[in-house]
């Protein structure tokens, strides 16, 4: 698949599963599912990180806590199966908007970020969007670095003055490594501008993706 299927299926989930509910949401998750297995391995590994379903699990514990008059007594606490379901609904809707994104344009790698960019005409923003998302990797581990060593040098204990010299001397990190890639590409005569663009041309499996969406957005509009 091309990386115009991607952006197409992640430009698709996103309102449906903003604007679906119950059964239809289920029916998202399948089909993000079957997607990731298909197109998308990298993408499914949301799914293996504990964090990730210790965020849906609260959306359905705070929803039965907090929503809705409680008419479930469960020892002390009482819950609300209103709030339940809501809190299963809100879990659900996050949980495909968030597999949405990691399937669609998390598997997308730098090169094709640039050349998507190109295509569209945008072919600096295309060159820093790259840049920038190559640093972050780097810039949490000065980020760790700083705070690791502030910490051995005892300035935890003066949290305002710990915060100040951090955020400095992460700043001054951050400009010091972007004058280094500016003039290592500036001494390579490197020009975003003027560098071949590359092609990238729809794929068969762009176009069975599609007929797939439209097919379930048809079903969806339908059954509304």
């Amino acid at each position: 698949m091309s990386p115009w299927g991607y952006l197409l299926f992640t430009a698709w989930a996103a309102p449906i599963a903003t604007l679906s509910e119950g059964r239809w949401l289920a029916g998202l998750a399948l089909v993000e599912t079957a997607f990731g297995l298909v197109w998308s391995r990298r993408g499914m590994r949301l799914l293996g990180h504990p964090r990730f379903w210790m965020l849906v699990l609260a959306a359905v514990i705070l929803g039965a806590f907090l929503l809705g008059e409680p008419d479930v007594g469960l020892g002390p606490l009482s819950l609300s199966r209103e709030g339940f379901t809501a809190g299963l609904e809100m879990a659900g809707r996050a949980f495909t908007l968030a597999l949405a994104f990691n399937l669609g344009l998390g598997s997308l790698s730098l090169s094709d970020v640039v050349a998507v960019f190109d295509r569209l005409r945008l072919r600096g923003l295309g060159f820093a969007t790259a840049l920038a998302m190559n640093l972050l990797g780097t810039l949490q581990e000065m980020a760790t670095v700083t705070l690791q060593t502030i910490r051995l040098r005892g300035g935890l204990r003066r949290p305002w003055t710990a915060l100040r010299l951090f955020l400095i001397t992460t700043m001054a990190n951050t400009l010091r490594y972007r004058d280094e890639i500016v003039n290592a590409a500036a001494a390579r005569a490197f020009d975003p501008l003027k560098n071949p663009s590359r092609p990238l041309p729809l794929q068969r499996a762009d176009l069975w993706l599609m007929i797939v969406l439209a097919g379930y957005t048809g079903a969806l509009l339908a059954v509304r």
